[in-house]
């Protein structure tokens, strides 16, 4: 076979792989269509009931207990709409569209379902536990913070918060920083919906080998202003070796921190630390709001990082009287004047 009939050969295969893609991708949309439609045809004479439910017009009960006795295969349609909107609703009628998928076995079942060789089974058996708050299978649902699938790992995350039980919430911050690994973003937020019980949690998870971990308890720690974290929190910004977490650090020691930690954000401005380290300490200094750090952040307002200036500049006028001395008598350059056209502003707002 020559070189021209190889390029030829090959040329044929790439083409055939793409038509099969595309062909894929059309199958899979058609079938999606087709599934919405029937469960849409499904539901249609039920529509008036969910209505109800999810409104709270249902003072009587007659509207849930219709759907209870829905059978057949409208009642699965059902269950998807009820799970829907399970999620957007609170309260009353959400204990009501509990019940109904508590009636129709749909929670019974979601244990079984969290090991179903299905993704999206499993997907949807951990969204129903935490959407219907089954504390029983707090067990469960952390182990599927390990699962194969990152999107059921995402739905474990989020039924762990809406559970809120604090116990989850150190095998919640080890996911973060696992090999199949929890996103961030969902998981701060579920261990926000944990309440003040993950304060110990968030204290040792400071000491992590992960550094997403660390970054992720420091950065609840601020939001939270959990101060049983303190201490790790500056042991964090003086000696991590990760700059993102030191970051972090500095950020919640703005929000909680006390006047002895104006030294060390102090400390880490120096010129010979990271960029965006000296930035986040001279903005922690501002929200502080301590006036003993009104000396160290004048010096950094000729720094040649003009952000950094401007940061120390702002955080100045955050320090009160003797902040906004010092900005007055500092010598002129942008972001000094920045700072000061800012203050102007507020003294006219005012």
């Amino acid at each position: 076979m020559t070189g021209r009939d190889l390029l030829w050969a090959s040329s044929a295969l790439v083409l055939l792989a793409c038509l099969a893609l595309v062909l894929l991708i059309v199958l899979t949309k058609v079938t999606r269509t087709v599934r919405e439609r029937r469960t849409a045809e499904l539901v249609a004479p039920h529509r008036p009931h969910l209505l109800a439910v999810a409104s709270g017009e249902d003072e009587g009960g007659t509207h849930r207990d219709a759907l209870i006795e829905v059978d057949g295969p409208a009642r699965d349609a059902v269950d998807v709409v009820v799970v829907d909107l399970l999620g957007k609703v609170r309260g009353a009628p959400a204990e009501e569209l509990a019940s109904v998928l508590l009636a129709h076995g749909a929670v019974d079942r979601a244990p079984h379902d969290l090991r179903d060789r299905s993704t999206l089974k499993r997907a949807r058996a951990a969204h129903i536990l935490g959407l219907c708050h089954v504390g029983a299978a707090l067990p469960l649902l952390v182990q599927a913070l390990g699962d194969p699938a990152p999107e059921v790992r995402v739905a474990a995350t989020r039924a762990l918060g809406r559970i809120g039980e604090p116990t989850a919430s150190a095998a919640l911050l080890a996911a973060v920083g696992a090999d199949r690994v929890v996103p961030a973003g969902p998981a701060a937020d579920a261990l926000e919906g944990m309440g003040v019980g993950i304060s110990g949690s968030l204290r040792d998870a400071l000491s992590a080998s992960s550094p997403t971990t660390r970054t992720v308890a420091a950065y609840l720690s601020g939001e939270g202003s959990f101060s049983r974290s303190l201490d790790a929190l500056r042991v964090a910004l003086a000696c991590d070796d990760d700059p993102t977490v030191r970051e972090a650090a500095a950020v919640a020691l703005g929000r909680m921190g006390r006047a002895a930690d104006v030294v060390a954000l102090l400390r880490e401005t120096g010129a010979d630390r990271p960029r965006a380290l000296r930035r986040a300490c001279a903005a922690a200094l501002g929200e502080l709001g301590e006036p003993s750090a009104v000396v160290g952040l004048t010096a950094l307002l000729g720094d040649p990082d003009p952000r950094l200036a401007e940061i120390a500049a702002t955080s100045l006028l955050l320090l009160g009287p003797a902040g906004r001395s010092a900005l007055d008598s500092a010598a002129s350059n942008p972001s000094v004047e920045t700072a000061r056209a800012l203050a102007r502003l507020q003294a006219g707002a005012a």
